[in-house]
């Protein structure tokens, strides 16, 4: 992962600190239509070969959350998911 310097440190330092030792993968979805959404998280499961990732959909209230904050966030409610089951 790129060291690439922010006002919070560099993303390697954001991921250990927000998400973790294990690298969380995460795409974020902006401007699909529902079926899109659905189409692209479909293609993407049925390659067994990728690793695990969180899918996501901008919202309003994400757009307003700084990166780290929905990379957090979005890692809780994953966990959350996985003790449902």
């Amino acid at each position: 992962m790129m060291n690439k310097k922010t006002s919070h440190g560099t993303f390697k330092q954001l991921d250990k600190e927000n998400l973790g030792e294990e690298q969380t993968k995460v795409i974020l979805l902006s401007g699909f239509s529902d079926k899109q959404v659905n189409e692209v998280i479909d293609h993407y499961r049925t390659n067994t070969n990728l690793p695990q990732t969180i899918f996501a959909v901008v919202t309003l209230k994400s757009k307003l959350m700084r990166l780290h904050e929905l990379l957090k966030e979005l890692k809780r409610e994953q966990q959350a998911m996985k003790e449902k089951k």
